[in-house]
């Protein structure tokens, strides 16, 4: 028994995939990338660029600075207060009890 559809699929088999997507115009490719969005992100044939919106179009928050970034978080973690403890250490060890000889507890 043969699907109806399955003789329409082998026309489409040497199609230049590239090619197409090469002649759609900038608001075509926006409309076929907002209809990927909508596809299931856990899909696990999908392409690893496909489950995900493309963040990389963003504009530049502002220029890099390194030793700029190390000062701030350096500073931020001095200005950071430590919590208390809520056991203060003593320095007491925990184990075998006084006085007890070692084979009662072995």
């Amino acid at each position: 028994m043969a699907l109806p559809f399955r003789k329409d699929l082998g026309d489409y088999k040497d199609l230049d995939e590239d090619e197409l997507l090469g002649k759609l115009s900038e608001s075509e490719l926006k409309q076929l990338e907002t209809v990927l969005d909508d596809l299931d992100p856990e899909n696990a044939l999908l392409p690893a660029g496909f489950r995900q919106k493309n963040q990389t179009s963003k504009s530049a928050t502002g220029p890099f600075d390194r030793e700029r970034l190390l000062s701030y978080l350096e500073k931020q973690a001095l200005e950071h207060k430590d919590r208390d403890d809520y056991v203060p250490y003593t320095g007491e060890k925990k184990g075998r009890l006084p006085g007890l000889p070692a084979l009662l507890i072995d």
